[in-house]
């Protein structure tokens, strides 16, 4: 169905006690097993996600905003397990020079989705900014390790419809953007929105 009835649905379906989260999931025509084809981009909504993360930081100086401020000794800390990513921080962002030093957790971070990436904005000059523009509601979106599929969230059901759906496209118009050069004209398969416990609907994106 057209987005904007997609939208209206899934928010009068879901029956979910509290404000859930509207998601969406798309297929993509890739081949997951080509290193050269995943996608990977960051965006920031309009409306934010109306999720707040915890953004944790490894710096040469204190950054404003942050919710935890890690030091180089903190490293060991993460890998015995005594600060745990997706619990003590959803997110982290450093400076190019911790980078090598971060490699001896890449293994943590990278499977709970925190290993900081230039390409996402988590490595940077300047980490005030990019601690500034996570708060805002910036997404990293990335296809599935081996699934040419991407999940993502763009708002709660509480939003209105017009919030959504400018995030909505604000997603799609991305994902447009960093399309892989060796996919097919109609790479994108099938795109569905649901809550975060409710029945998903198709979305008839051949004219977005």
């Amino acid at each position: 169905m057209e987005l904007i009835e997609a939208i209206k649905k899934v928010k009068q379906a879901s029956k979910e006690k509290f404000d859930a989260s509207v998601e969406v999931h798309i297929n993509l025509d890739l081949d997951s097993k080509k290193m050269e084809q995943p996608v990977r981009f960051s965006l920031t909504l309009p409306h934010g996600t109306g999720k707040t993360k915890k953004v944790a930081v490894l710096a040469s100086k204190k950054v404003a905003g942050a919710d935890l401020e890690l030091k180089e000794s903190d490293i060991e800390a993460i890998q015995k397990g005594q600060i745990k990513p997706k619990v003590d921080f959803d997110t982290l962002v450093t400076e190019p020079a911790f980078m090598p030093k971060l490699a001896k957790v890449a293994k943590i971070l990278g499977p709970a989705g925190v290993m900081p990436n230039p390409k996402t904005g988590t490595v940077s000059d300047d980490p005030e900014k990019a601690v500034i523009e996570i708060k805002k509601g910036r997404l990293d979106v990335k296809t599935e390790k081996d699934l040419p599929m991407i999940h993502t969230v763009i708002g709660k059901r509480s939003f209105t419809e017009e919030q959504l759906t400018e995030n909505f496209m604000e997603l799609y118009k991305s994902l447009k953007q960093n399309k892989p050069t060796k996919a097919s004209p109609e790479w994108v398969k099938n795109v569905f929105i649901a809550t975060s416990m409710g029945q998903s609907v198709k979305v008839d994106h051949t004219n977005l």
